[in-house]
C-alpha cells in the first residue's frame, strides 16, 4: 500500500474519532441552561386533571413533544405526562404552552 493511502486512512480515522468525541461531548451539554431554551415543567396529576377540565380537552387534543426531545430528557418525563413550557416574549411577556409527552 502506498504511503499516501496510509496517511489518508490515518487522517480519516482521526477525523472519525474527533467527530465521535465531539458528539459525546454534545450529549453531555445541558441545553436547559441556555437562555433561548424555555423553562419546561412536568405537571402533577392534579394540575394535569385541572388543565384538561379547564380547557375541556383530552390528552390526544394537546400538541405532542417526543420523549427524546433534548429539552425534556433531564425531566424524566413519561409518555402521557403533560409538560408546561414557559417562554418569555419581549413584546408580550410570559407565554405558556402545554405539550403531552409521547414515544418516538
Amino acid at each position: 500500500m502506498a504511503k499516501s493511502t496510509k496517511k489518508s486512512k490515518s487522517k480519516k480515522a482521526s477525523k472519525v474519532n474527533q467527530t465521535k468525541k465531539s458528539l459525546s461531548e454534545l450529549s453531555e451539554i445541558d441545553i436547559t441552561k441556555h437562555y433561548l431554551v424555555p423553562k419546561h415543567i412536568i405537571l402533577s396529576e392534579e394540575e394535569k386533571k385541572e388543565l384538561l377540565e379547564k380547557y375541556k380537552v383530552s390528552l390526544s387534543d394537546l400538541p405532542k413533544i417526543k420523549i427524546s426531545d433534548p429539552a425534556i430528557k433531564n425531566l424524566n418525563a413519561k409518555p402521557g405526562d403533560i409538560v408546561k413550557i414557559i417562554r418569555n416574549n419581549p413584546w408580550i411577556g410570559e407565554e405558556i404552552y402545554y405539550r403531552v409527552v409521547v414515544e418516538d
